[in-house]
């Protein structure tokens, strides 16, 4: 077993209340003259921690981070080259100032070899956080097969449907029902049938910022949520308007359903794709 150092590397969204997210692992064995790191490689596993993300900045900078990693490790074990401890290399690439990216306080643990080590830690502290919005999509499935797939076969236009996936610069968002007349309509169903409100909000601010992402495409977007939303919450439904829906976005237009007005809806739909076709 091999003792080794390492740090999280944190994306801080807000220095004042102290918020902030893991994206990246960096692992240190100066025995071995190992160094290694691992990353977030898409923006879209930290935009349901917070909305109002620079995701083309964030994921520039982590990328930037390591590359000057990669060129350390090349350079480890050459004679004017050696560190007792990991901050020595962190904070000549990142330096301690007001930036969004910083490292944590050095911590040490034990493992066979470093490689597993630093997977081992990535999963811990950031593969395993990712996992926790698996329910959610389940939820969000469960919501099309339950509620919405009937309707859209009563009208005959679930095969009209096709998978479009809107690319940024940061990541790619695939919604798998979509159609084009000219903008592209994208049907995304969703669920609020969470117990707690922080758990409501977070699914808000991580479509919100996937919103702000896709916008960066200046690409005409008609994006529908389909919901389902047991809450007689009066605050927490305003709040999903309010950061969702009348937001002022210049090229996505969005809009929100909910299971009462599915039938209306779709048949509007309908109505939509009969007139695109015969035209």
């Amino acid at each position: 077993m091999k003792k080794f150092q390492y740090q999280l590397v944190r994306y801080i969204h807000d220095r004042v209340t102290g918020e902030f997210v893991n994206v990246g692992i960096v692992i240190y064995q100066p025995d071995s003259n190992y160094l290694g790191g691992k990353f977030i490689t898409k923006f879209s596993r930290i935009s349901h921690f917070f909305s109002e993300i620079n995701g083309s900045y964030l994921m520039s900078s982590l990328r930037q981070f390591e590359h000057e990693l990669h060129l350390n490790s090349k350079q480890l074990g050459d004679l004017f080259t050696n560190h007792s401890s990991i901050s020595q290399i962190t904070n000549s690439i990142l330096p301690k100032d007001d930036s969004s990216l910083e490292c944590s306080e050095v911590l040490f643990a034990i493992d066979i070899e470093p490689q597993s080590a630093l997977d081992d830690l990535y999963n811990r502290f950031i593969e395993k956080y990712n996992h926790e919005s698996d329910k959610d999509q389940h939820d969000d499935v469960y919501v099309w097969r339950k509620v919405y797939k009937q309707y859209f076969d009563k009208y005959g236009i679930t095969s009209k449907l096709k998978p479009y996936t809107i690319k940024t610069p940061n990541d790619d968002f695939e919604f798998d029902k979509a159609w084009k007349n000219g903008a592209w309509n994208c049907y995304q169903t969703l669920s609020f049938d969470l117990k707690r409100q922080d758990s409501i909000k977070n699914k808000v601010y991580k479509w919100s910022g996937i919103l702000s992402e896709i916008e960066q495409t200046h690409q005409k977007i008609n994006l529908f949520f389909l919901t389902v939303n047991p809450t007689n919450d009066k605050k927490i439904n305003h709040f999903i308007q309010e950061t969702l829906v009348n937001k002022n976005r210049h090229s996505i237009k969005v809009t929100m359903v909910n299971e009462k007005q599915a039938d209306f809806f779709v048949a509007n739909v309908k109505k939509e794709i009969d007139a695109h076709i015969e035209k």
